[in-house]
């Protein structure tokens, strides 16, 4: 594994440190069940992005690689990006943790929370292997000729990693069911489909052959609805 890939696992598994450590100083050190629960799946999952980088070494590096594309990242994607990571990183799991019932016990919704993150752990590995184009950033990358991909998820939505990111959303309100938790979660959702729209527009002005796409895969993040 690379030096770069070291860090990026490192900053993934760090990111997640640092949102239970919000929830436990939310909780006064407490957890609960269904929290112990959420958050071993949660760093976990962090084992998929080890796995990706025996089939997709190259993407894993570019997205690990944010400083090289500082200056040619358009400046609405980066304010999305900090409020996205702010929020969704570390805002919810302190809201979670102050809100919460600990002792509220396994139940239905929050078996379907964790099936529905599982899928969109799922979704984003699978979008990942396919887009050698997908970086963290949101910019045409003239440097690597990049070309569109319309295979695999991509050939049902034309954002599916945004499409996992929203499933992630109804997935965490399932398992912390809060009013905080929704309202926090509703905000990444609503920066996500701005980023959605605001990408999907940026790539057909600047990438040939995305028009096309578009016309052939009309979905943007979800099939027959959006």
């Amino acid at each position: 594994m690379s030096k770069g890939m070291a860090i990026y696992a490192g900053r993934l598994f760090g990111e997640r440190a640092l949102g239970l450590a919000l929830f436990l100083l939310a909780t006064g050190g407490q957890l609960g069940l269904r929290a112990c629960i959420w958050f071993a799946i949660y760093f976990a999952s962090v084992i998929s992005a080890l796995w990706l980088y025996r089939t997709s070494a190259e993407t894993l590096e570019r997205r690990a690689d944010i400083a090289s594309t500082k200056d040619v990242t358009p400046t609405w994607d980066k304010v999305i990006l900090a409020l996205f990571w702010l929020l969704g990183y570390f805002v919810i799991y302190y809201v979670a943790g102050a809100t919460a019932d600990l002792g509220k016990p396994i139940d239905v919704l929050f078996i379907g929370g964790l099936i529905l993150y599982g899928m969109s752990t799922a979704l984003t590995t699978w979008a990942l292997q396919t887009n050698a184009y997908a970086e963290s950033v949101s910019r045409v990358q003239s440097d690597r000729d990049q070309q569109v991909c319309s295979s695999g998820p991509y050939a049902c939505v034309r954002h599916p990693m945004y499409s996992a990111i929203l499933m992630w959303c109804v997935a965490i309100v399932a398992v912390f069911p809060t009013r905080g938790v929704a309202l926090v979660s509703l905000a990444v959702a609503a920066l996500i489909v701005l980023r959605t729209l605001l990408e999907d527009n940026m790539l057909a002005e600047g990438l040939p052959g995305y028009e096309q796409y578009r016309r052939t895969v009309r979905w943007r993040l979800i099939p027959k609805l959006f």
